[in-house]
């Protein structure tokens, strides 16, 4: 099965992936307050600790600095909306602002950024040499149907979690060899495959305009495509095929003892406008190609039963290199 919610796009969660943000934005003096300087401190940016999850303690984020705030510690769209839009130059500097700052921090939720920007008035004008506050009205933030899909599971989902896991999988591919020779593979197979949309009796959408020159499956090809060939990587000790109702996906066994759970489904690129049935690309589904097994068993869901796909698998069978 193809579609699902989550990082694979099934379109009733398509804002959420792609046009990614609902903001609000609220720049009106009004708003101004005195404050105490020295309670202007920049947050520090520090990677989730999830209870089943946890990030490598060398892994970094980028310094981007931008008024005192870095804000390498959030998405690049959000970064682009607050250079850009929200704080920019011109709003955070004029002839009445001295010592423009600027804090950002991400909600209680992980799921939207809050701010709050700062100046001294100048010399010349009403309180000169206070310390005013304004923007705190504006917020960035992810789509908060999350919460519903998810339950408590919906930290997978978050504009913190998944930016801080592209992070990380920057950083796996440029530090573990076996990981990057695996993920070739899994791009490779996505090339040759496109998701076979008129056979999946899910789909009601516009028929699919087919991309020439693709070999054409649904989930259980995919997994058969893999069971096929995962063992000509000399990383792979067994490969496995496991079910659900509705779908299929690998377990990898590699030689250096660690197990990857593989969904090549769900972590193919493309996916389909049910309107016009053009087949597009777009991010990868990382989640789904995952040493974390508590990870790749509750973060996404499958369309229709709304469940945990890959929580109620079972195992079918295996191969192993001689």
């Amino acid at each position: 099965m193809k579609l699902k919610t989550g990082i694979l796009a099934f379109l009733t969660m398509f804002a959420l992936l792609f046009s990614a943000c609902d903001w609000l934005f609220e720049n009106d003096d009004d708003d101004e307050n005195d404050v105490n300087e020295n309670n202007f401190e920049q947050v520090q940016g520090e990677f989730l600790n999830l209870p089943h999850f946890s990030f490598p303690d060398d892994l970094t984020f980028p310094v981007i600095m931008h008024y005192g705030a870095n804000l390498g510690i959030f998405p690049s769209k959000a970064r682009d909306w607050i250079v850009n839009t929200a704080f920019t130059k011109e709003k955070m500097e004029g002839a009445s602002r001295i010592n423009p700052s600027l804090k950002a921090w991400w909600d209680d939720n992980n799921n939207a950024i809050l701010f709050e920007a700062s100046y001294t008035v100048a010399t010349g004008y009403n309180d000169a040499g206070t310390r005013k506050t304004w923007g705190t009205g504006a917020k960035y933030g992810g789509g908060s149907s999350i919460f519903n899909t998810y339950g408590e599971y919906a930290y997978y989902q978050t504009l913190r979690f998944r930016y801080e896991y592209d992070l990380y999988m920057e950083y796996s591919l440029k530090n573990d060899p076996v990981f990057e020779e695996i993920i070739d593979f899994a791009k490779n197979l996505c090339d040759e495959i496109e998701y076979d949309w008129q056979n999946y009796s899910g789909y009601t959408g516009a028929p699919a305009i087919r991309t020439p020159d693709k070999r054409y499956k649904v989930c259980g090809g995919y997994t058969d495509e893999v069971f096929d060939k995962a063992l000509t990587l000399d990383s792979v000790q067994t490969v496995q095929r496991w079910t659900a109702p509705s779908h299929a996906w690998n377990v990898l066994k590699l030689t250096d003892g660690r197990t990857l759970y593989f969904d090549l489904t769900w972590f193919d690129n493309e996916h389909i406008n049910h309107d016009t049935g053009i087949v597009y690309e777009t991010d990868y589904g990382w989640s789904n190609i995952t040493f974390s097994e508590h990870l790749f068993r509750f973060s996404n869901v499958s369309y229709g039963s709304m469940t945990f796909t890959h929580d109620v698998g079972v195992f079918y069978n295996e191969r192993s290199r001689n």
